[in-house]
């Protein structure tokens, strides 16, 4: 059984896919209830939360952050890496550090995904804002390097993005970067609207994949929408896929039900193909 994350918030926040935003203690205490390893922690800014609580509160409940998610900076305060102002990218650049700072203690990834934000529709300011997003998530990676943390990019739908909505388009960003700790996290969910076949492009993508997201078609709890998953399962068996997967999905029914109604879910899978 791979180990299972649920993508959990200290606070509100106008993303749709936590549980229980804004009651971190309730969500912690159900995923070590439910059988979850870890979390993936959601986080507007690291200065807002309770360090020495939060890491007294996993070592008691024997949970591992396995990612901190950083798309709250561009949803709540319009911080991106790729902005066209600068002094929006320099926010989303101190921002980052702050992540990085507190997953360095945690033992965490940081994931790049809405946090890029977009690319306006202006063709000729385009590649001018391609140069200057990749210097701000250059500095990104140097200062993670120096802390020893991965940065995980996430490939996003094109309704949500216009850059990096595939799984090939991160990985021909992960190459022209160079860096070691930049890494690739696909989604099920964008996958399935912007990927031929999921499986395939998770074997293509096997090298640079170090985490990765379970969600159903309609963002639900796997199980609750048409994405094979058994299929998806096999394939990261097959591709000797050792990391985690995190659960990013809509408190449908409602939060709790949600987080058992996933890893449930993808026990009966496990258990069905370890037959």
């Amino acid at each position: 059984m791979f180990d299972i994350a649920v993508s959990l918030s200290p606070t509100k926040t106008k993303f749709g896919p936590l549980l229980f935003a804004g009651n971190l203690d309730e969500g912690l205490k159900n995923a070590k209830d439910l059988g979850y390893k870890g979390i993936e922690l959601s986080l507007l800014d690291s200065k807002n939360i309770d360090q020495k609580w939060l890491l007294a509160r996993l070592e008691k409940l024997n949970l591992k952050v396995f990612a901190i998610a950083t798309g709250q900076s561009y949803i709540n305060d319009g911080y991106s890496l790729f902005d066209a102002e600068e002094s929006n990218r320099l926010n989303a650049v101190e921002r980052l550090k702050g992540h990085i700072d507190i997953a360095s203690k945690l033992g965490s990834m940081v994931i790049i995904g809405g946090v890029r934000g977009k690319l306006t529709e202006s063709a000729d300011n385009r590649e001018l804002e391609k140069a200057k997003g990749k210097m701000a998530l250059r500095e990104c990676l140097k200062y993670a390097e120096e802390r020893n943390v991965i940065l995980l990019i996430e490939p996003i739908n094109r309704y949500e993005t216009n850059l990096i909505n595939t799984l090939q388009e991160g990985i021909e960003l992960i190459e022209e970067l160079g860096f070691y700790n930049l890494k690739l996290l696909p989604d099920t969910f964008h996958m399935n609207i912007e990927e031929k076949s999921i499986e395939e492009s998770l074997i293509k993508a096997k090298r640079y994949m170090k985490y990765i997201h379970f969600a159903d078609s309609n963002r639900r709890a796997p199980g609750f929408g048409h994405t094979n998953f058994e299929s998806i399962i096999s394939t990261l068996v097959k591709i000797n896929y050792k990391n985690a997967i995190g659960l990013e999905v809509f408190p449908e029914p409602d939060d709790y039900l949600a987080a058992k109604q996933a890893i449930y879910y993808l026990r009966f899978l496990d258990s069905k193909i370890s037959k």
